[in-house]
């Protein structure tokens, strides 16, 4: 007797809770209620090409003016102007780790998703470099520009007193083993330096150079009327 009630019981209650399950799962579908999903995965980190590239900072802010950002052999490299070049590890999506300092190095993007910034510390403080297009070699022009080596230099550029010292515009190509700009200019006295990879260099092929005010020294060259 005792054992028939005891089974009675036991189904009883399981009678029970698969009635509730029952309604649940159709009150649930009444509601329009989607099944539980579980964790989503995390979206893929971004392509390292997608930082590579030149930026800029405003020059006299700090010794470092330009950051090339290049990718090498699946690593992301980083090197500034006036220093040595150094590699990025990912800390996360858009947060890496300068592996030379210690320190850490961000890009930023706009509303549609590009980099166009690089965020770096100098000396404790954070400094926002500006991504920077670069335009073709300048290899047109009444004044020609020659760098002889330098075969693995990744980026040659002109700069002088006549662009305003802006060290992303003039570009050099490799001809015939060399590296040559070409730019138009008028007669006039001017002041110019080679920038290889972001370290300032005299014009080994001119021994004419002068001094400005910041001591900085500097090539010359007079370009006399026709």
């Amino acid at each position: 007797m005792l054992k028939t009630l005891a089974h009675r019981a036991l189904a009883f209650t399981f009678a029970l809770h698969l009635a509730a399950a029952c309604a649940y799962g159709a009150g649930r579908a009444q509601a329009g209620a989607k099944p539980e999903e579980g964790p989503k995965p995390k979206p893929a980190a971004p392509a390292l090409k997608d930082y590579a590239g030149r930026y800029e900072l405003e020059v006299g802010l700090i010794p470092v003016s330009t950051l090339d950002v290049t990718l090498e052999g699946g690593e992301l490299w980083m090197k500034p102007s006036q220093a040595k070049k150094r590699k990025l590890s990912r800390a996360r999506r858009a947060a890496f780790t300068d592996e030379l300092e210690g320190r850490p190095v961000s890009f930023g993007r706009d509303d549609e998703g590009r980099v166009v910034s690089l965020t770096f510390f100098y000396e404790g403080e954070p400094y926002t470099a500006r991504r920077v297009e670069l335009p073709p070699p300048s290899l047109k022009g009444n004044t020609t520009f020659r760098l002889k080596g330098y075969p693995d230099a990744s980026l040659v550029v002109l700069t002088g007193s006549f662009n305003n010292w802006h060290q992303s515009q003039l570009l050099f190509a490799r001809e015939g083993g060399d590296w040559v700009c070409r730019v138009d200019l008028d007669p006039g006295v001017y002041r110019y330096k080679f920038v290889v990879d972001g370290d300032w260099l005299l014009d080994p092929t001119n021994p004419d150079t002068a001094e400005d005010e910041a001591g900085n020294v500097n090539n010359v060259l007079e370009v006399r009327s026709p």
